[in-house]
């Protein structure tokens, strides 16, 4: 027995070992860990002004190259969904047939007689309302204020 313990020592010693070896290059990228299943991650950037565009707006534009005051009345419906009317002392009450508010820029659409559409792009600050409205042959900057 004596003599098998020399040659287990030396055999032992004289085994190959294998190592490997990974280098990194370039800069890490950070990447925050992501969010437990389930769990409500809420979002970094930084909170948009509250718009409050429901109500009747007394606007100012120019139709066919002459000055106009229009009335804006926009309504949120209960589904979030946007409503509401257009109307003048030169033309009859347009109902507005869509609405699309985007943080503090709406985009209006409304039905007029002609059968075609008119937009009016609105963007609110506060009780101030600037854009510009569009229709085929026509259009101009409007400005306003809440009433």
């Amino acid at each position: 027995m004596r003599s098998l313990l020399p040659i287990a020592l030396l055999l032992t010693a004289c085994q190959t070992t294998r190592s490997t070896s990974t280098t990194i290059t370039g800069t890490p990228e950070l990447r925050p860990a992501s969010a437990p299943a389930g769990a409500t991650v809420a979002a970094a950037s930084p909170a948009a002004p509250v718009v409050q565009p429901a109500g009747k707006w007394l606007v100012t534009l120019s139709a066919q190259g002459s000055p106009m005051d229009v009335q804006v009345e926009l309504i949120r419906l209960d589904d979030g969904s946007w409503t509401g009317t257009v109307t003048s002392a030169a033309f009859p009450p347009f109902p507005v047939s869509k609405a699309v508010l985007t943080g503090n820029k709406m985009v209006a659409t409304l039905a007029i007689p002609t059968g075609d559409t008119a937009t009016m792009t609105l963007e609110f600050d506060g009780d101030t309302v600037t854009g510009e409205w569009a229709m085929p042959g026509d259009g101009s900057r409007l400005s306003g204020k809440r009433r």
